[in-house]
C-alpha cells in the first residue's frame, strides 16, 4: 500500500488549488461539507461541478501513480463481496474488483483517504491495492447492483442473522400496492359495500 500512504483529501485539495483547477475558497468549503456531512470529498467536487469526474480521476492517477481502472471496464466478480461488509464499501463508494490470495484490489471513486484503506485492510486481514475509478461509475454500479435495501439485506445475511430486510420489503411492497390502487377499483369496492342488505 505504499502508493496510497499519502492519499488524503487535504492533499488533493492542495494540489487542485496549486494547479489552478478549483478555487481555493470553494475547495475549503467542500472539505468542510465533506467532513460535516460524512460525504466523500470527490463526490462533492463532481456533484457541485467544481471539476469534471474524468479530470479528477486523471489528477489522482497522476498524483499517486495509480492505474485507472473504472468498474465499467473491469466489473467485480460475482463473489467480490464474499466475506466482506457491503455497508462499509457502500459508505465509502469503494468496489472490490479482484482478489488474488491475500491481495484485494478495490476501485476508488476518484479517491478515498489512506485511513479508509488501512481500516479495510485491518478488518478483513487482506492487503489492499487501490485503483482509480470515477465518482459516477462507482455510484451507478451501487445503484444498479446493490441498492440501499439490498445492501442492508446483504449485511444481515453476512452477519448470520435472518434477512429481515426481505420480509419488510415484501410487506412494504404489498402495502404500497394496496395504497396505490386505481380510483376505479376503490369506487367499485365502495359501490359493492353500499349494495349489501341485511337479511330480514
Amino acid at each position: 500500500m505504499k502508493s496510497s500512504q499519502r492519499l488524503e483529501y487535504s492533499h488533493l485539495a492542495q494540489v487542485l488549488a496549486q494547479r489552478g483547477l478549483v478555487d481555493p475558497q470553494r475547495l475549503h468549503l467542500a472539505l468542510q461539507t465533506s467532513s460535516a456531512a460524512k460525504t466523500p470529498f470527490p463526490e462533492i467536487l463532481v456533484g457541485d461541478n467544481l471539476i469534471s469526474d474524468w479530470e479528477l480521476s486523471r489528477i489522482v492517477c497522476d498524483m499517486y501513480n495509480l492505474p485507472f481502472l473504472p468498474v465499467d471496464i473491469h466489473p467485480p466478480g460475482a463473489t467480490a463481496f464474499e466475506g466482506l461488509d457491503p455497508q462499509f464499501f457502500r459508505e465509502h463508494r469503494l468496489i472490490p474488483v479482484d482478489r488474488n490470495g491475500q491481495l484485494l484490489t478495490v476501485c476508488m471513486p476518484g479517491m478515498v483517504p489512506a485511513e479508509v484503506l488501512g481500516q479495510l485492510s485491518a478488518e478483513c486481514d487482506l492487503q489492499i491495492a487501490a485503483v482509480v475509478g470515477t465518482v459516477m461509475t462507482n455510484g451507478l454500479w451501487f445503484d444498479s447492483h446493490m441498492p440501499v435495501a439490498q445492501a442492508a439485506s446483504a449485511e444481515a445475511t453476512a452477519g448470520g442473522g435472518p434477512v429481515w430486510g426481505n420480509l419488510f420489503d415484501a410487506g412494504d411492497a404489498s402495502v404500497l400496492e394496496a395504497l396505490t390502487g386505481s380510483m376505479d377499483e376503490i369506487s367499485l369496492q365502495v359501490e359493492s359495500q353500499t349494495d349489501l342488505r341485511l337479511p330480514d
